[in-house]
């Protein structure tokens, strides 16, 4: 697929869809990644091979530097995934963390996009957001905002006990992610695949 396309995304991810169709139980794509989990090696060994028959059969290739295969965890759209739980990446989680007080209101929504991307570890995530998501009333999209205590300690509340609470919140990621593979699914690349 040519590079600089605008639908080449919606495009790439229709064909993944398609092309995994049916192995939804033990493969999730998302772009050019595709995580393959199970409950026991037999069975992941099973899943791989069906997984890399249909990328086989659709003429894509695959780049091997770039696979994990039977990992105890990896990290996948800012989460750890593995041995039955996830939780946020510790970057992502310092990255909130180290998050300064917003000034303006694109620093709000800033801030509230990064936190509430993780607000499943945060119980009443938007009861706590709410002060802070009224600042974004108004006609105004872009200015400064009145920063008043409630907002403070909204923002305290969302940010000190976050770590704490996410890892005391990990929450399982179905019944089976025992095992997982990433594949990085590359269609730009020539590269011979071969089947066991």
């Amino acid at each position: 697929m040519p590079f600089g396309l605008k639908n080449a995304p919606y495009y790439f991810s229709r064909l993944m869809a398609e092309l995994l169709q049916g192995c939804e139980k033990f493969a999730l794509p998302y772009l050019d990644d595709v995580a393959i989990f199970s409950e026991n090696w037999d069975d992941h060994i099973s899943h791989i091979d069906k997984v890399l028959e249909r990328i086989q059969n659709a003429h894509l290739t695959i780049k091997p530097a770039k696979c994990k295969f039977a990992q105890d965890s990896v990290k996948y759209l800012g989460h750890v995934v593995g041995l039955g739980k996830r939780s946020p990446a510790q970057l992502k989680i310092q990255t909130i963390i180290d998050f300064p007080v917003p000034r303006t209101k694109t620093q709000v929504r800033a801030f509230l996009g990064i936190a509430g991307y993780y607000r499943q570890y945060i119980p009443m995530f938007s009861s706590l957001a709410a002060p802070l998501t009224e600042l974004l009333k108004g006609k105004s999209k872009k200015g400064y905002i009145d920063w008043t205590s409630e907002c403070q300690e909204s923002f305290v509340q969302l940010k000190e006990p976050m770590q704490e609470q996410i890892r005391a919140l990990c929450v399982g990621l179905l019944h089976y992610n025992h095992l997982i593979l990433k594949l990085f699914i590359n269609p730009g690349e020539v590269m011979p695949m071969q089947m066991p």
